[in-house]
């Protein structure tokens, strides 16, 4: 291999090391500004407080151009659909997950969730146990559903966010009980602000490689003059 030849593969290499350091370090500092957020949230139902909760939300992959949609990390909905509200005690949960629901953001700023869920049951009660030609029973059957849904997010004004859900249960084809919210204005509060991890921007190894390059070249310099 020439001198000349050497001189350019030499010149290639502490190149790329010079750049791959570089583009890792930049890296460290964008990853330095993410931050994993938490948003409590309340629907707007007066003193009976359904639809509340929290949302966890990374925003390192949060551009802040036009419209972006993040999956949260970690939440839940606390709602009116728990059974121990329903009298029939069949359907509804202390709490929904809202890990991997969808986070609405327009220009960088938060607008509100996308999620939903549900939940069925059916019971039958034996009410006549020792009857003849018995037993009889009554079949209950019990559903719930919710949702959380945001409008015009690209809207500076006119956006909005709001809770919809029902629970219903039916006795021999016969509602015997409804609880219904239709589009319940919800409103967000940024609560915390916590830093992500940093990872080390280059392992020691990589740290050596860049002081390697630039001695390469400076070593250069001193043959050329």
């Amino acid at each position: 291999m020439s001198y000349k030849l050497r001189s350019r593969l030499g010149s290639a290499i502490a190149s790329t090391i010079l750049s791959l350091f570089w583009g890792v370090s930049l890296v460290g500092v964008d990853k330095a500004q993410a931050a994993v957020l938490t948003y409590n949230f309340q629907a707007d139902v007066g003193e009976r407080g359904f639809g509340s909760g929290f949302l966890k939300l990374s925003n390192s992959s949060l551009t802040g151009i036009g419209g972006e949609r993040i999956a949260v990390s970690e939440g839940r909905l606390n709602t009116f659909l728990t059974a121990s509200s329903d009298r029939y005690g069949l359907v509804g949960k202390d709490y929904y997950d809202l890990a991997g629901a969808i986070a609405l953001f327009y220009q960088g700023e938060f607008r509100g969730l996308q999620a939903r869920g549900s939940d069925t049951a059916i019971r039958e009660i034996n009410i006549s146990p020792d009857e003849p030609g018995g037993p009889y029973y009554i079949r209950y059957t019990g559903s719930a559903s919710w949702s959380m849904d945001t409008n015009g997010a690209s809207n500076p004004d006119g956006w909005r966010s709001y809770f919809s859900g029902y629970r219903e249960v039916i006795s021999q084809g016969n509602i015997a009980q409804r609880d219904i919210f239709r589009d319940t204005p919800v409103s967000y509060t940024l609560v915390d602000t916590e830093p992500e991890p940093v990872p080390e921007p280059l392992t020691s190894g990589g740290t050596a490689l860049a002081l390697a390059g630039l001695s390469w070249l400076k070593q250069k310099k001193k043959m050329a003059a």
